[in-house]
């Protein structure tokens, strides 16, 4: 049964913990949408494992979709003896461009060319800005690069490094991001996360790549991780499918303080357009060792879902964490308070302002707001493309958008938008007499009562390509039906 409890969804990363059946059934009733599958980590034997309890759920008329999110134009460190370090404050340490196994006194990274783009007096920041080494010395005879730490730190195996400034010559879509994108497009992957997405340029030659794989119509989620993304945020909207906040490494490229404004224009910016945003990074990251968030955490959370984010992600805390079906309960929890204390009208008009005034963005409006006015308890659409759907959501009504569509595509498409959940059919009812019928039947089944109002809305004859009807529903009138 749809889990239709809240309307912000929920991004959670599966990982060690969490990848087997057994508990992605437990994240998905904690309020899960969609399954994240991090490839800097892993290989592809596990990343297989995750895809296929996707498609075992589709068996069951479940449809969560999997999104690959690539390692990108990212430098991380290699392996370490132990497969952890600690990096003392004051030591010197050598980063070696051939690969060697790490210790207190010299590691190696992914990036022969590093040596190349480095000069003294950078900073380098490992794991998150957690480490800061401060370059010393660069022989780029000899490939080593000396550094002076400047606070203690343990890093572990594959650490992300980040250089602050925009000097790195790295490519846009490396040969190992073409390696993990065909293997999950053969595997049957839903949507892709392009992490340091830096321009519009970078989201077109993943396009074109995905074009020559024979999968154009894949959905690009432009990560926004780098002063270059954020500089750039409108042009790269204008290409991809939508955007993830990458708060991480976002905070070691620019001021963490400002962080905070970034994310409120990124997140203004998507809703412009209409195309979800996601945002990500130590949402709850204490919750990988405790039971409950700091209540900064929940504050977090509760801010992201107040400026308009279509969904909120786990990372570590249900990738490896203790609690992880704690953290995605906790994100839930968060989200359906939050949803009670939007400005629903405000967000009506916010939508149709910003819409193309089209035919189908009045009704998508209208829609919204009938639905708050009469405090309906659910919009059934009906949509074969899930584009219907999407205007209504932009809209933002104050209760869930069940879409309902014969394109399983349409319907994995669709999940990270904000309010937005899919029943797959086989064939579309193609009268509003039998759109109506169905949607009652279904509605009692999740649960709604007698008394309870809803609208249905789509396009008749189905398959037209626009949504032209609106009607008001008692479900007491399913004792006609």
């Amino acid at each position: 049964m749809l889990n239709i409890s809240k309307k912000t969804k929920i991004v959670a990363t599966i990982g060690p913990v969490t990848n087997t059946l057994e508990k992605v059934r437990e994240l998905i009733d904690a309020g899960m949408n969609v399954m994240r599958i991090n490839f800097s980590h892993g290989t592809y034997e596990t990343h297989k494992t995750i895809i296929d309890i996707s498609k075992k759920l589709i068996e069951e008329h479940i449809y969560i979709p999997i999104m690959l999110d690539t390692a990108g134009p990212e430098i991380r460190c290699h392996f370490f003896e132990d497969g952890k370090v600690e990096i003392v404050k004051d030591s010197i340490v050598t980063i070696n461009m051939k690969e060697v196994l790490g210790t207190a006194t010299e590691f190696s990274v992914n990036y022969p060319k590093l040596v190349d783009d480095i000069l003294v007096g950078d900073m380098i920041k490992i794991d998150d800005g957690k480490l800061r080494l401060d370059v010393i010395e660069v022989d780029r005879e000899k490939r080593l690069i000396k550094v002076k730490a400047f606070n203690t730190h343990v890093i572990s195996n594959r650490k992300g490094i980040n250089i602050p400034g925009e000097r790195m010559t790295l490519p846009a879509l490396s040969e190992r991001d073409k390696k993990d994108i065909k293997f999950g497009i053969e595997n049957g992957i839903d949507m892709i996360a392009a992490s340091f997405t830096r321009c519009a340029a970078d989201v077109i030659q993943l396009k074109n790549y995905l074009a020559e794989l024979g999968a154009p119509e894949i959905p690009i989620i432009a990560k926004i991780e780098n002063k270059q993304g954020v500089d750039n945020i409108k042009e790269i909207l204008e290409v991809a499918d939508g955007i993830m906040v990458a708060r991480g490494d976002m905070g070691v490229d620019i001021p963490p303080e400002v962080v905070p404004v970034m994310q409120s224009d990124i997140i203004l910016e998507c809703r412009k357009v209409g195309k979800p945003v996601i945002v990500a990074t130590q949402m709850l990251d204490s919750m990988q060792t405790n039971p409950l968030p700091t209540r900064a955490e929940v504050s977090d959370v509760a801010t992201a879902i107040k400026e308009g984010a279509d969904a909120v992600m786990l990372s570590a805390e249900t990738a490896s964490g203790l609690y992880p079906v704690e953290s995605a309960a906790m994100q839930q929890r968060i989200a359906i308070t939050m949803e009670e204390f939007l400005p629903y009208t405000q967000l009506a008009n916010f939508g149709y302002n910003y819409s193309k005034k089209k035919r189908s963005d009045a009704i998508a409006t209208s829609v919204a707001s009938t639905a708050n006015l009469i405090d309906a308890k659910a919009i059934v659409c009906f949509s074969e493309t899930g584009k219907s759907a999407i205007c209504i959501s932009k809209s933002r009504p104050k209760c869930p958008i069940i879409m309902v569509t014969s394109s399983p595509a349409a319907g994995m498409r669709v999940a990270p938008y904000f309010g937005i959940y899919s029943i797959v059919v086989k064939t579309l009812p193609q009268l509003i007499e039998d759109m109506e019928a169905f949607a009652l039947i279904k509605m009692r089944q999740l649960g709604l009562k007698p008394n309870d109002n809803i609208i249905i809305t789509g396009g008749t004859p189905t398959g037209t390509g626009s949504t032209n009807f609106l009607r008001i529903v008692a479900l007491n009138k399913l004792g006609d039906i």
